[in-house]
């Protein structure tokens, strides 16, 4: 990443080093993508390497040859106003002055710098830099910077890496995010060259003046940092030292090569991409020559070095730089290369021209066995299509395709930079909603200030259409182009922000969900949740990822629903991507399970069993519902179960509602079903009961109806006064797979039910007043 209005003789290229790791096939080479935090005292074996610091310890801090702030810092940092130093410190200080709980090695008396980012109503929180020593020139294989970072809280903004020439106030940006690590350290490293003596520069960014969260608590936090031979920065390149780990193919019909700037003026770059950006000399990069003896389909093929197999929860990014200019241009692929079959994937193709310019590209490095990555260059007309390619890197976690017109067909892709890449609303005919999803640039709102994507205010993103006039559960649905489906595992991930604006009378936002859509053997359509959240989640961009799983076409269907009528709050989505790979649902509180259930739509597969017609658990509707009552998920008209007995004979009812089949945790651990009831009715003995039925115990709903010896009843709750919707929860123990029987009795009156969700985890029974038994029914 460069800076507007570079001077500087530098060439960047930038990694945050997650998940790709480089070995042989069947080594055991762990992913490093983050560490996690280990029981105190754990040290790294192996020690840190020479060059990095780690800041010492409780009672031994230590800036080794960094500074913070150097001399005349103030001078240096650009429109930021004087810079304040950064703190060493130690997990034990964390809630006394900020910071993380743990340096990475997981010890809390483990040292790290880090800068408090909260401001308070009588000081705005200033920029925190801190500088390395003088560094000598890269030469031409450049230097590797290595640091583990750690961003946490509302104020944390931006923490940004700068490398400046001697005797200069201008520097030059060399790396930046401003995600949020989730409470992880993750590791980042940059290959940098530079042609003159300089200082790199660590700078913490707080929230702005501007920003409504500059006064919440915040850190951003470095460890382990410091500068390698530039060849430890695995993957990279930015050609000035020549292939770095990359080769030319021996099997295909001639060599990519190295280059400093084209000498055919009709096509190819006039220099390299990073010189190109401002007045550097230094520079170089990788082209096809197009020139005689080649001729049309001719291909060159340049390969990596073998990585390992991906991480499935955290697959890397590759961005790099093409040129293709000129009437005859052919075409630019990246595959992807199982080792062991040579299998090759095409993971993202160009062709022809693309303008007198750079042009990024990205994409997700996804496999579950170890590979390569090939660019794969074919020729057009001859001395007319040169292809170069230079600057390039690997950061952190999944990303969407770019450019748009790269993408693999219906990859599911989309920044929404350039529009909304194949998804699209549903036609009113298909009456499966009745919003929008709006496509729209962050500047013509207050919030978020931010796209996710370029992190500016012209950035583009999908939010939820907010009428004037709504209605609780008005909803959109944004729908993806159709994929294909081979019954292997792929990840969605996106980007999503549920905001709601303090203060309002009772919050209620709405949900977002993702479902899988696909034609079943009769020819329905089968709507299948896999990702849902409700209601405020925070007040930034959050990651999201889920499974996919399925055989034959599908489609991705993203929803929105707006709960209270008058919400003023944001639903959006930003950087969809779909790669293969077998992720963890993220959030975990996203994550569906089987017996989760809203009854918006339908009974989730919860089956009805009475031995008399004329008393059942029913799905309310807005003109048949008990005590006009809404539903508890959105406030809607309807949208839950109940019952409703009046029996003039005085004979009591048994109702019975069973869940689908639960799987128990792979450790057979705890599992809490949560729960919304309220009840009503002239009867005081009306009860509700929650029974654990072993699923292989049942067969036929005959069995069910008659042989009930085996339940083990685990809640129960007699009728008191109406007071509107109550929580219920419940902890489920279970070995097999098992069922959950709610079971109503009553002769005059009855309950309703609404927004059923299962947790991993233990949990305490909800009301505290309710029966907690474990008995045979």
């Amino acid at each position: 990443m460069r800076g507007a209005g570079n001077l500087l003789a530098a060439t960047v290229v930038v990694v945050l080093v997650s998940s790709l790791v480089v070995g042989k096939a069947g080594e055991e080479t762990p992913s490093q993508d983050k560490k996690k935090v280990e029981p105190r005292g754990k040290r790294q074996t192996e020690g840190i390497a020479p060059g990095i610091c780690d800041f010492g310890s409780a009672g031994a801090s230590t800036w080794c040859s960094w500074s913070s702030p150097g001399p005349d810092a103030a001078s240096r940092v650009e429109n930021e106003g004087a810079p304040e130093a950064w703190t060493l410190s130690t997990g034990i200080n964390s809630l006394w002055v900020g910071g993380p709980f743990n340096d990475t090695t997981g010890d809390d008396r483990g040292g790290y710098a880090f800068h408090e980012t909260s401001s308070t109503p009588s000081k705005l929180a200033p920029l925190a830099v801190m500088e390395s020593e003088m560094q000598g020139p890269t030469g031409p294989n450049g230097k590797c910077l290595k640091f583990w970072y750690f961003l946490d809280g509302l104020s944390a903004s931006e923490l940004r890496v700068k490398v400046r020439k001697r005797g200069e106030g201008k520097a030059v940006t060399i790396w930046k995010t401003n995600d949020l690590t989730r409470g992880d350290w993750r590791e980042a490293q940059a290959l940098y060259t530079f042609t003159d003596n300089h200082t790199i520069m660590v700078e913490a960014v707080p929230a702005g003046a501007g920003d409504p969260f500059n006064i919440f608590r915040g850190h951003i936090a470095v460890d382990d940092l410091g500068t390698r031979p530039g060849q430890e920065c695995i993957g990279l390149c930015s050609f000035e030292g020549g292939m770095c780990d990359w080769n030319n193919v021996r099997t295909d019909d001639f060599d990519w090569m190295l280059g400093r700037g084209t000498q055919n003026p009709i096509t190819g770059p006039p220099r390299d991409r990073s010189s190109s950006q401002g007045e550097a000399l230094g520079g170089a990069y990788v082209f096809l020559d197009s020139s005689f003896p080649r001729r049309p389909g001719d291909v060159g093929r340049l390969e990596s070095i073998e990585f390992q197999a991906t991480d499935p929860n955290n697959p890397p990014c590759m961005r790099f730089y093409t040129y293709m200019a000129g009437r005859g241009v052919g075409r630019l692929r990246v595959l992807l290369e199982d080792v062991v079959t040579r299998k090759q994937q095409i993971m993202w193709a160009l062709q022809g021209h693309q303008g007198t310019r750079w042009v990024q590209g990205q994409l997700p490095l996804s496999s579950g066995t170890p590979f390569k990555v090939v660019f794969e260059g074919t020729v057009g007309k001859p001395r007319l299509g040169d292809i170069a390619l230079d600057d390039i890197t690997i950061v952190s976690g999944p990303c969407a395709t770019l450019p748009p017109a790269a993408m693999p067909p219906a990859s599911g892709d989309c920044t929404f930079e350039e529009d909304t890449c194949g998804w699209s609303n549903p036609g009113t005919n298909q009456r499966v909603d009745n919003l929008q999803f709006l496509r729209v640039r962050a500047a013509e709102f207050a919030f978020p200030t931010t796209d996710h994507s370029t992190g500016s205010r012209q950035g583009f993103y999908m939010k939820l259409e907010s009428p004037a006039r709504k209605q609780e559960g008005d909803h959109a649905w944004l729908l993806s182009p159709i994929m294909q489906g081979d019954g292997q595992a792929k990840c969605l991930s996106f980007w999503y922000l549920m905001f709601e604006p303090l203060g309002e009378v009772e919050p209620n936002l709405g949900s977002l969900s993702a479902f899988m859509l696909r034609e079943g053997s009769s020819g329905a359509l089968i709507l299948t949740p896999v990702w849902t959240l409700h209601n405020f989640q925070g007040l930034t961009w959050f990651f999201a990822q889920t499974p996919l799983r399925a055989e034959g076409d599908f489609q991705v269907v993203i929803e929105a629903v707006w709960g209270a009528s008058n919400s003023s709050g944001m639903l959006a989505i930003d950087d969809i991507s779909v790669f293969d790979g077998n992720c963890r649902t993220v959030p975990e509180a996203a994550v569906v399970r089987a017996g989760d259930c809203t009854f918006t739509r339908g009974s989730c597969g919860w089956t009805n069993l009475t031995s008399d017609r004329d008393f059942t658990w029913t799905l309310a509707s807005a003109v048949r519902r008990p005590l006009n009552m809404h539903d508890h998920t959105y406030g809607a008209p309807a949208g839950y179960i109940y019952f409703d007995v009046f029996n003039l004979g005085g004979r009591t009812q048994r109702l019975q509602l069973v869940s689908p089949v639960v799987e128990p945790m792979p450790d057979r651990s705890p599992l809490c079903f949560t729960f919304w009831f309220a009840g009503f009715g002239a009867d005081p003995n009306t009860s509700l009961s929650i029974y654990l039925r072993p699923s292989q115990l049942r067969s036929f709903p005959e069995q069910l109806l008659t042989d009930l010896s085996s339940d083990i009843r685990v809640w129960s709750h007699i009728l008191g006064d109406p007071v509107g919707w109550i929580f219920g929860q419940v902890q489920l123990l279970a070995s097999t797979r098992f069922q959950v029987v709610f079971e109503g009795v009553s002769f005059n009156g009855g309950f309703t039910l609404d927004d059923f969700k299962v947790y991993a985890g233990t949990c305490t029974k909800r009301p505290r007043d309710s029966s907690l038994s474990f008995s045979h029914s």
